[in-house]
C-alpha cells in the first residue's frame, strides 16, 4: 500500500499533467464496481432512504459506498446535535450547514435536534442542492458561490456548522468565509467546524510540516478550489490565532471516529458570558 507522501507525489504529477480529473473519474468507476453488491443490498434494505447520484457522492466524499454514507451521516449528525442541544433552543432557532454537499449529515438532524429548529443547507455544487431540494424535505437548501456572501441577513443564524469545508479552501477564502460566518451568526451564536489537524500530519512533506509547526496554513492547490483534491491543513496555532481569533473557543478535540479535528466556538457578545459543557 502506498504511503501518503507517495500519493501526494503522484497526485502532484497528475495535477501538472492536467490528468487529475481523468484519474478521479477512474477512481469513481472503480469505487462503483467494487461496492456494487454492498450498495445493492443497502438499497434493497433501505427503500425509503434515497441516495444521491453516484457522481455527486464520489465528488463530495471520495467513495460510492451507501452504508458509509448512511452511517457516517448518522454519526456526524449525532455529534452536531449533541452540541446544539446543549444550547437554549427557543422559537425561530436557525441552523445552517454551510457546504452540505448531497445531504449526508443534515438529513438526519431533523430527528435529533430538540424543539422546532429551522434547518438550512448551502453548497456551491448546484447539482447537489437540486438533488437535496427534491429528495430531502423539511430543510431549505440554497446555492452559494465559492466566494461569499451568502444570501442571508446579518445575525440570522443561531448556529453555523461546516464539516470538512475549510479543509478544501485557500487562506484567502478562510479569511473571507470566517468573516461571512461571523456576519450571519447572532451574537452568542455557535460555529462548529472540522479541520485537518495533528492526526493528519503524517501526510505532510518535511517542508510542509515545518510550516504547519510554525502555525501556518498548509495548502495543496493546483486544482479547482473547493474540490477534494484541493487540501488545507490547519495547525491548532493557526485555528486559535487566525481562523477563530475573533470567537470564544469552547472546545477542540477529535471529530467522531474521523482523523479530523472539531472546533466549537461562540460569537462574542459584549456584556454577556456564555458557557457550554462538553463530555
Amino acid at each position: 500500500m502506498m504511503n501518503f507522501q507517495t500519493v501526494h507525489i503522484i497526485s502532484k504529477i497528475l495535477k501538472k499533467l492536467k490528468l487529475i480529473s481523468v484519474a478521479d473519474y477512474i477512481l469513481g468507476i472503480h469505487s462503483l464496481i467494487k461496492n456494487r453488491k454492498i450498495n445493492r443490498d443497502f438499497l434493497l434494505n433501505h427503500k425509503d432512504f434515497p441516495v444521491p447520484p453516484a457522481r455527486l457522492a464520489f465528488d463530495a466524499y471520495g467513495n460510492i459506498h451507501w452504508p458509509s454514507y448512511f452511517d457516517q451521516g448518522v454519526n456526524s449528525s449525532t455529534v452536531i446535535s449533541d452540541i446544539i442541544n446543549k444550547e437554549k433552543i427557543t422559537s425561530n432557532f436557525k441552523v445552517l450547514e454551510w457546504g452540505c454537499g448531497p445531504g449526508r449529515i443534515i438529513r438526519h438532524l431533523r430527528n435529533l435536534l430538540k424543539n422546532d429548529v429551522e434547518l438550512y443547507g448551502s453548497d456551491y455544487n448546484k447539482k447537489s442542492i437540486k438533488w437535496n431540494q427534491k429528495n430531502i424535505k423539511g430543510i431549505q437548501f440554497i446555492v452559494n458561490q465559492l466566494e461569499p456572501p451568502l444570501s442571508f441577513q446579518p445575525a440570522f443564524f443561531n448556529c453555523v456548522y461546516a464539516i470538512s469545508v475549510f479543509t478544501h479552501l485557500s487562506e484567502e477564502m478562510h479569511t473571507q468565509w470566517i468573516q461571512e460566518i461571523e456576519r450571519i451568526l447572532k451574537p452568542g451564536g455557535l460555529i462548529i467546524i472540522t479541520t485537518h489537524g495533528d492526526l493528519t500530519t503524517n501526510r505532510l512533506l518535511s517542508h510542509e510540516k515545518h510550516l504547519y509547526d510554525s502555525g501556518k496554513l498548509v495548502v495543496r492547490g493546483d486544482v479547482k478550489e473547493g474540490k477534494k483534491w484541493y487540501q488545507a491543513y490547519h495547525s491548532p496555532k493557526f485555528v486559535r490565532h487566525n481562523l477563530l481569533k475573533s470567537f470564544d473557543i469552547l472546545h477542540n478535540g477529535r471529530f467522531d471516529s474521523s482523523i479530523q479535528d472539531i472546533w466549537v466556538a461562540r460569537k462574542k457578545e459584549i456584556g454577556n458570558q456564555f458557557t457550554i459543557n462538553f463530555i
